[in-house]
């Protein structure tokens, strides 16, 4: 569990991610018990210095992952140098885009998810893996941000495991000229600062509302809501942000997250400490900070 935040400026691009990595509680298989002090389904461990952002390779491109930490004994950084180093179909070392990139990405990582993450979940379910409901199957995502080669502008792809598995399936979050930022798994704390409210209490009170009067909104009904939750957005020019002041956002969203984990109850899923990367128009490669 974690939380990743881009923000794609006319300057260049900001990953920010937090360092804690969660070891879930295990789920036996059936009929055998747990050992003592251990919850199913609950949280076995937090460890709060995990890399989540990189360099890939010497291009001018950076990426953040959340979700799984590791695929098998490896952490997801270790599958990345594998990657720089293997570099399939010259994507890394040749004059590519962000996208192709990202998709190779995501074709790696993918057949990895397959031969190893598919046969655990298959074992601990008892069923095959298409039977395993979606909210129980370990998710990877990543984030993609830098510069195509020769490129002046700068871009955003991500893809999540495996809901993302077939060729070419690679989102585009940010394109060239597109400037603003966007926020990855846990980040609902994000969501209710800037949009002033929570996508589950909305979609509660619009239930309800229903319910009341005995029928759904109507389309048109729907897109009343809409402007009427969004005129109390705040407004947070993010498009004539330096790529210094970006920079601090981006580390402001991320520790938003973590410290509104540190107060409330439950495990600290998303903490540590705020890391951040950038990379800019200037050619030189992706730039951790922290």
């Amino acid at each position: 569990m974690s939380v990743a935040v881009s923000c794609n400026l006319p300057e260049g691009v900001v990953l920010g991610v937090d360092s804690a990595i969660t070891l879930p509680g295990p789920t036996p298989p059936p009929g055998q018990p747990l050992p003592p002090n251990i919850m199913q389904g609950g949280v076995l461990k937090v460890y709060e210095d995990a890399e989540k952002l990189f360099q890939l390779g010497d291009r001018p491109i950076g990426v953040a992952t959340f979700g799984l930490g590791v695929i098998g004994n490896r952490t997801i950084g270790s599958y990345l140098r594998e990657f720089v180093l293997s570099d399939p179909n010259q994507v890394v070392s040749g004059p590519t885009t962000v996208q192709q990139i990202a998709e190779e990405l995501r074709h790696f990582f993918m057949s990895r998810y397959q031969q190893i993450i598919v046969p655990l979940v298959e074992q601990v379910h008892g069923k095959p893996f298409d039977q395993v409901p979606q909210e129980q199957r370990p998710a990877l995502g990543l984030v993609v941000g830098g510069f195509s080669y020769g490129a002046y502008l700068s871009e955003v792809w991500m893809f999540v495991l495996p809901i993302h598995a077939t060729p070419n399936s690679t989102q585009l979050t940010r394109g060239q000229g597109d400037f603003n930022s966007n926020w990855f798994a846990l980040f609902e704390p994000i969501h209710r600062y800037v949009k002033g409210w929570s996508p589950a209490l909305l979609a509660e009170l619009i239930s309800f509302f229903e319910t009341q009067r005995g029928s759904p909104l109507t389309p048109a009904e729907k897109q009343q809501v809409d402007a009427l939750v969004a005129k109390h957005e705040f407004a947070i020019p993010v498009a004539a942000m330096p790529l210094k002041v970006g920079t601090e956002y981006t580390r402001f969203l991320v520790e938003l997250v973590i410290n509104h984990h540190k107060y409330a109850i439950g495990a600290p899923v998303v903490g540590g400490h705020a890391k951040i990367g950038r990379v800019t128009y200037t050619g030189t490669k992706f730039e951790i900070l922290d």
